[in-house]
């Protein structure tokens, strides 16, 4: 039972859901997906609907305090400005030492850090309007990706791409897996901060990687569990589902969306005439609205009208083949035949015409040729040689002195004369 609710805890696809579903689409495939990571992806999404925030002026905002550089990390006692220069690119301390991941990327949830502070909406409003905190963000955040392995392109699109030390740092990656937890509270405090259009680049950089690359082994099922999952905007969310979809494999053990949505997905495949977003994808969704407030694209039905045209492109393109073909290589058009006039018969223009797709009248002067039957082709063909037979026979074996070969000359002689007597006959 615990695997069909499974659903409720992802409003990626829930104005989908909605309505008059068969019993059992909206189910999840088996193996089912990780139930406690959608629950808890849900609820972050959602804005923690069930947490009451305590009121706080903006001096208690300790993790406001701590971007300003005016207030020391616990229990490390470090200064935002001194971590940024003493601990960028040191990988060992970075690795150790677990207390200052929640101080550099806070949420309103706790973590393993009872000593750091969780945000509240008020400190995430002011953090908003405050240049320096945002620049120091960013800066925490390159340091981050640098200790994975990953550069950041463009500030402004949060475009991520491998850095030179990519397969030390991947290695790092792969062995030690509490990382992963560090990677989604990464996605879910840009989310909150006002950085909503850094985590879908990220995201979509761990898929390539282990989808597409087959490197990170160890990360693919956090990367589909929680990391896909922490994307705010649905538009971008869907997309990368889908993109996930289409390069996982086996596909029949994708369990991140409803069946109707891989149902969508396997049509938009077969279809020639989809329709291609920027990155290969095919576009099979359309704007909407969900329950929960956020932008949604809708999968479009399959309509009669794209059907019809796509028959229509079908039953065109053979036409045009074989016009193309009549055009270059015409039907050999058989000996011309002279008629009572003197005119070439007109049923040979007239087979032109008709295979190249008009037909035309016989011209003025011309006479239609009657149909030849086989007797009088055959006729015409022996006709030919009788002038040779009848040479044989009166000049050439009176000089032949070979008896066999006389013989063989009257049976040739007795066969022409046959088939001369068959026609006329």
């Amino acid at each position: 039972m615990e695997e069909d609710c499974v659903f409720d805890y992802d409003s990626t696809w829930d104005t989908e859901s909605d309505g008059d579903d068969p019993a059992g689409e909206s189910q999840w495939h088996h193996p089912p997906r990780n139930i406690r990571a959608a629950k808890d992806m849900q609820n972050y999404r959602r804005g923690y609907p069930n947490l009451t925030d305590d009121e706080c002026s903006e001096d208690k905002m300790n993790n406001l305090q701590f971007y300003l550089n005016k207030f020391p990390s616990a229990p490390d006692d470090v200064y935002i400005d001194s971590f940024l220069k003493e601990w960028k690119n040191d990988y060992k301390r970075l690795e150790r030492v677990h207390s200052y991941i929640q101080w550099l990327f806070p949420l309103r949830e706790p973590g393993v850090n009872y000593m750091a502070s969780e945000l509240t909406k008020k400190e995430i409003e002011a953090f908003k309007k405050n240049v320096d905190a945002k620049r120091r963000l960013v800066e925490s955040y390159e340091l981050m990706l640098g200790f994975y392995g990953i550069r950041l392109v463009n500030k402004e699109t949060g475009e991520v791409m491998r850095a030179d030390n990519w397969k030390e740092r991947f290695g790092n990656l792969e062995r030690n897996m509490h990382n992963n937890l560090r990677i989604t509270r990464i996605l879910k405090s840009l989310g909150e901060l006002g950085f909503e259009h850094y985590q879908a680049p990220l995201v979509r950089f761990f898929l390539e990687e282990t989808l597409v690359k087959k490197t990170l082994s160890s990360v693919k099922r956090s990367v589909l569990d929680y990391f896909l999952f922490a994307v705010l905007d649905k538009q971008k969310r869907q997309e990368l589902v889908r993109f996930a979809y289409l390069n996982f494999e086996p596909k029949d053990k994708f369990v991140w969306c409803p069946r109707k949505i891989l149902k969508q997905f396997k049509k938009a495949e077969k279809r020639p005439d989809t329709v291609g977003n920027e990155d290969g994808k095919d576009e099979v969704c359309s704007q909407g609205k969900s329950k929960d407030g956020e932008a949604v694209v809708q999968p479009k039905e399959d309509g009669v009208d794209n059907v019809t045209k796509t028959q229509k492109k079908t039953d065109k393109s053979p036409s045009k083949d074989k016009a193309k073909l009549s055009e270059a290589s015409p039907e050999p058009i058989p000996e011309a035949e002279i008629v009572g006039n003197g005119n070439i018969s007109a049923t040979a223009d007239n087979a032109t015409s008709v295979h190249s797709g008009t037909l035309t009248e016989p011209k003025a002067g011309t006479h239609l040729k009657r149909p030849q039957s086989h007797k009088f082709i055959l006729f015409r063909r022996t006709l030919k040689y009788w002038p040779f037979f009848v040479f044989t026979e009166l000049c050439i074996l009176p000089l032949v002195r070979t008896e066999r070969f006389k013989a063989s000359l009257r049976v040739l002689f007795v066969f022409w004369f046959s088939q001369f007597c068959r026609c006329i006959g």
